[in-house]
């Protein structure tokens, strides 16, 4: 029997310059190289490039790049999601490659570059929204800001956000009430919505009133989310979000403060005693949902808030109405275009 020789066959594997953190593979065959390099780049999830800096001087220039308006001494600019008005405490949330910079590390910077000898936060999103925020130069702003909110009454915020489901009610226009209630067997208290109460509740300040319009923009693919856009008179106790959540019955994607304050059982949704374990949990998301915003569901914790202060109204601001309109973040937009939102174009 002949004994069978065949060609040797040497790996070697080694980094290619083209690629991150991905092995090529090459294959020598006697005087031939098969290339097998992988060229396709390691991709990062949108939803964790939502704090790109590298720095305080390179977060404060891209606040600076984010103003939408400029003019006598009122400064308006679009807050990144995941920033703080000031404080060093510790994010409540996790936020994948979050940084500790607020706002206020970034005033000096931005005052600089605007020539102004300061500036001060008037009004601001809070931490988990993004949005229109105000700066003024100088009290004399500041106090005719917060006089033309007082007058503007529940038209001054108009609120964007993508909710799980679509409302029943495509359009809406609602005068409730927000409540403090305790827990029975344990310290604390939570926020829950009314839709009644008496002339007593309100003269002894035991309610908050909470007006709100809502309109359905648009709804996305497969009906699992919608684009609404909400005016509230407030944003005490997470009005927006328990709003969306308790009262349109979609909660807003993201949202761990309230999403779970309903259950889905079928096609219904429930709302649960806001003291139960499971809803202060973060809540479950349909697969198919998961799938189109490319999460693994062990790890749909990274998905942000999509909560956007989109407009502010400035009625009777010395003489005129200011209206600071501010487009939409990076990844609130990125998932507006994955889920596919059907017969509205975002300007």
């Amino acid at each position: 029997m002949r004994r069978m020789v065949y060609p040797i066959i040497k790996l070697a594997a080694f980094r290619c310059p083209y690629t991150v953190n991905v092995p090529c593979i090459k294959f020598f065959k006697r005087n031939y190289v098969v290339d097998v390099c992988e060229k396709a780049e390691k991709k990062i999830h949108p939803y964790k490039q939502i704090h790109p800096w590298k720095s305080l001087a390179e977060f404060s220039e891209d606040l600076f790049n984010n103003i939408i308006y400029n003019k006598d001494g009122l400064v308006a600019l679009n807050k990144p999601y995941g920033i703080k008005r000031s404080g060093s405490e510790e994010f409540p949330y996790n936020i994948p490659n979050g940084v500790r910079y607020t706002l206020e590390d970034a005033i000096p910077y931005i005052s600089d570059r605007l020539k102004y000898p300061n500036l001060s936060v008037i009004r601001s999103p809070e931490m988990y929204m993004s949005g229109v925020t105000l700066l003024s130069a100088d009290s004399k702003i500041q106090h005719a800001v917060e006089v033309s909110l007082i007058r503007a009454n529940y038209f001054s915020n108009t609120y964007w956000v993508i909710a799980v489901g679509v409302p029943q009610q495509l359009e809406g226009d609602h005068r409730l009430a927000m409540k403090l209630m305790r827990n029975p067997n344990f310290n604390g208290t939570k926020a829950v919505i009314i839709t009644s109460w008496t002339k007593n509740d309100e003269k002894l300040k035991r309610i908050k009133l909470l007006n709100t319009k809502y309109r359905v923009l648009s709804n996305s693919m497969l009906n699992l989310c919608s684009l609404i856009e909400i005016t509230s008179s407030t944003k005490r106790w997470h009005a927006v979000r328990l709003f969306a959540s308790t009262f349109l019955y979609t909660p807003i994607l993201g949202d761990n403060c309230c999403g779970s304050r309903v259950q889905k059982l079928g096609d219904t949704y429930l709302k649960v005693d806001p003291f139960l374990e499971y809803a202060n949990l973060p809540p479950k998301l349909d697969k198919k949902l998961l799938h189109l915003l490319d999460v693994n569901p062990a790890q749909h914790n990274i998905i942000p808030a999509h909560l956007h202060l989109r407009s502010v109204v400035l009625p009777y601001y010395f003489g005129e109405t200011v209206t600071i309109e501010a487009p939409l973040m990076p990844p609130f937009d990125w998932t507006y275009k994955r889920l596919d939102f059907k017969y509205f174009t975002i300007k």
